[in-house]
């Protein structure tokens, strides 16, 4: 992809300072690390999320990223490794394109990610994990026929995919829309950056 300044350091590797490099990513040391020796592992194709990624693919990067994290323990002297993805805007995703940090680690580097753990309720967790485990039910299955999300208020409400759809299928009074199959990438999409 021509406009992804990510793409374009694949174009010009020769300018950057390679450590690692296969058919399906490459790895170089970051230009304004966080720490000296912050990495950064890169798949080959443009992709601006992990999820529209082949999953030999995502296998292939982490394995990468383990092998970058070992050489930086061997070679640096590291006492740790932070391996980040930064996946969507939200998440702190700059650029639009999956990379994926190694950061060495070391006492006093001055680095910090730590965040103070919120309490949940009993209820409020459990409930999220009957939604979270729905979802990741149909995505291991095979990434068709999630589940419907219908968006309430603040809350978000699942409705489970029959197998018959009747009229009599209702959330607060409504009538269910006519099911069609969902399409995972489709799904994706929407949360691209």
């Amino acid at each position: 992809m021509t406009n992804c300044d990510v793409c374009k350091i694949l174009q010009n590797k020769e300018l950057f300072k390679v450590i690692y490099d296969d058919d399906i990513c490459f790895a170089i040391l970051h230009e304004s690390p966080a720490v000296l020796g912050h990495s950064i592992v890169i798949p080959k194709i443009h992709s601006p999320i992990i999820e529209e990624l082949e999953d030999e693919v995502v296998g292939h990067l982490f394995n990468v990223c383990n092998k970058v994290s070992s050489a930086i323990f061997d070679s640096l002297g590291a006492h740790g490794t932070n391996i980040i993805l930064n996946n969507g805007i939200d998440a702190g995703q700059e650029l639009p394109h999956v990379v994926i940090n190694v950061l060495p680690r070391s006492e006093n580097d001055g680095l910090d990610f730590e965040w103070t753990p919120k309490k949940s309720d009993d209820a409020q967790i459990k409930a999220l994990a009957t939604r979270i485990k729905t979802f990741s039910e149909a995505v291991f299955s095979g990434k068709d026929n999630l589940p419907e999300v219908r968006v309430k208020k603040d809350e978000q409400i699942i409705i489970q995919p029959s197998q018959e759809n009747t009229a009599q299928d209702t959330v607060d009074d409504q009538p269910k829309p006519e099911k069609e199959k969902t399409n995972y990438l489709k799904q994706a999409l929407t949360r691209m950056p």
